[in-house]
């Protein structure tokens, strides 16, 4: 008999409650991480995100081979495929972590009812949120739909001795090293023959231990300053951690916790400001992931179905408009800057983000829908409930939204943001100067009309 640890978004050794059980159990352990072939399925990454997967596995590959633990790579429907596994491999326990994704926790329960089925003991764990949506709820028991009194309350519940408790070291050997020659990584068929991934390659290095120092490097160097230096895209000021955390190469208790320390013993006022603000942003994090959990039908419907009216929306032959704002062709500089860095490394600074979303949805009219899905097959850090909730939040048709008439002008964001244009300059390069597509205070002045029309 043996123990089965069902991976997904946490690829790491270090905190991960299930694998720490699984090899408390006395019996030999086994991982197993399956891919969905269903491109739809909550658990399908984009294409720059599959490339990420595909080397944070690799790295985790070869470091269980070296503690004597096998992972399984298969590709398939998780509800046939363990069961089927489990069978095989004489597995009398299957554990993992839990995701805060409705549409997930529905594949957990077919998954446990087949498993059962079969005489296996499941066991799962709460990881994936410093604290779960059934414990965050207001006193009437209804949603935070606000971030403030959401993050409020989460700081208030949140028991610092808890999370230090969810962090465990990496497990020892159980036997000896085992070979691998990555051929079941590549059945995965998670990596695609297009150049742009060895454009990737040159500003990620996923895994687990690149993620752990890259956290240190930020907490040592840059985490003092957060606070100032997080708006300007041409600095080095933010931790760039976001793609570890959507894989859980890193867990969110340890990040947490480290700055929580830290903050307990900052010299003066400016470095907590920093830290507390860098901890709100774990706390957006929380957020995206508690909204989706309790209205899952955000992830491609608005929040306020207002938003979803055809009148809203520029029609769908605006399809020029969409491919030059993907190309970084909208002749809008920061705009341009910002869809070039995405297209180079497969992430884009975060104030950045909010100008192209707004740019896309209210300047040209375009469904935030369109917008989710070139970023999700464009970001290394693609995260269902993040990108739902800031492509809503900028619309403004989702929970704590940015009121309708709030439309970032690119041009006055460069200015405050970028005023010498080293971000612009730095994406755009020697690029010709492309002419405006749009003149941005007209089509302000038609979004504002088209939502008055439906409000």
């Amino acid at each position: 008999m043996s123990a089965l640890v069902w991976l997904r978004r946490d690829l790491r050794l270090q905190d991960n409650p299930a694998l720490s059980a699984a090899l408390a159990s006395g019996l030999p352990v086994e991982l197993v991480f399956v891919y969905p072939q269903d491109p739809d399925s909550p658990l399908a990454e984009g294409a720059a995100a599959r490339w990420y997967l595909h080397h944070s596995l690799a790295t985790l590959h070869s470091r269980l081979s070296e503690l004597g633990i096998p992972l399984h790579l298969l590709r398939g429907p998780a509800e046939t495929i363990l069961p089927r596994l489990c069978g095989e491999r004489s597995v009398a326990r299957l554990y993992w972590n839990r995701l805060v994704d409705a549409d997930i926790e529905k594949l957990d329960a077919e998954v446990q009812r087949a498993s059962t089925d079969r005489g296996i003991r499941c066991e799962r764990f709460d990881d994936d949120c410093l604290l779960m949506p059934e414990d965050a709820l207001k006193a009437d028991g209804s949603v935070y739909r606000v971030f403030t009194p959401f993050w409020r309350n989460l700081r208030d519940r949140i028991d610092i001795n808890g999370v230090l408790q969810r962090l465990s070291a990496v497990p020892d050997p159980v036997g000896s090293p085992i070979a691998s020659d990555g051929t079941a990584l590549d059945a995965l068929g998670l990596r695609s023959a297009h150049p742009w991934h060895e454009k990737l390659q040159t500003h990620w290095q996923p895994g687990e231990v690149t993620a752990q120092d890259r956290l240190a490097d930020f907490i040592a160097h840059h985490l003092r300053d957060y606070d100032v230096q997080r708006n300007f895209p041409s600095v080095d000021g933010t931790s760039r951690l976001s793609p570890a955390l959507h894989f859980g190469e890193l867990s969110v208790a340890r990040v947490y916790a480290g700055i929580e320390q830290r903050l307990l013993h900052a010299p003066d006022e400016a470095v907590r400001a920093s830290m507390r603000r860098f901890l709100a942003e774990i706390g957006w994090r929380e957020f995206g992931r508690h909204t989706l959990h309790a209205f899952p039908h955000t992830a491609d419907r608005s929040l306020n179905p207002v938003f979803d009216k055809p009148e809203v929306w520029e029609p769908d032959h605006m399809n020029e408009k969409l491919h030059r704002w993907q190309r970084g062709e909208t002749g809008i500089g920061l705009v341009d800057a910002g869809m070039h860095q995405l297209w180079q490394t497969g992430w884009m600074h975060n104030r950045v983000r909010m100008v192209v979303a707004s740019f896309l949805t209210k300047n040209l009219g375009i469904h935030w829908r369109k917008g989710v899905h070139w970023f999700t097959d464009t970001l290394v850090d693609a995260d269902r409930a993040s990108n739902t909730l800031g492509w809503q939040w900028v619309a403004g048709c989702g929970t704590d939204a940015a009121p309708y008439y709030r439309i970032f002008n690119p041009d006055t964001q460069a200015g405050k943001f970028d005023p010498e244009k080293r971000y612009i300059k730095h994406w755009l390069n020697e690029r010709a100067t492309v002419p405006p597509s749009i003149d941005l205070k007209q089509s302000r002045a038609r979004a504002l009309e088209r939502y008055r029309s439906v409000r």
